[in-house]
């Protein structure tokens, strides 16, 4: 998977089991276990075979940051503009 099809699943608000399934590299049977033991954590959304994009990074404990276009320069700036503060 590039990092373009990551970022392009990752800018959703849900995600179902061919997301999960591409995002992990694991098979749809996987998939679906994956999303039930995010589901027996927390299940925000309520919809079978689907999960809330935020319910997979909590999960995962993951950075977004880092698939937002246009983040760095944003952080860059605040950096500059709190220096001359």
């Amino acid at each position: 998977m590039t990092f373009e099809e990551r970022k392009n699943i990752l800018s959703k608000d849900v995600l179902d089991v061919d997301d999960i399934s591409k995002l992990l590299g694991v098979t749809k049977q996987t998939a679906y276990a994956v999303i039930r033991r995010i589901k027996f954590k927390t299940d925000r959304l309520g919809i079978q075979g689907k999960i809330l994009i935020q319910d997979y990074v909590e999960y995962f404990n993951l950075d977004l940051r880092r698939y937002i276009v246009g983040q760095e320069q944003i952080e860059e700036e605040i950096c500059k503009e709190e220096k001359i503060s």
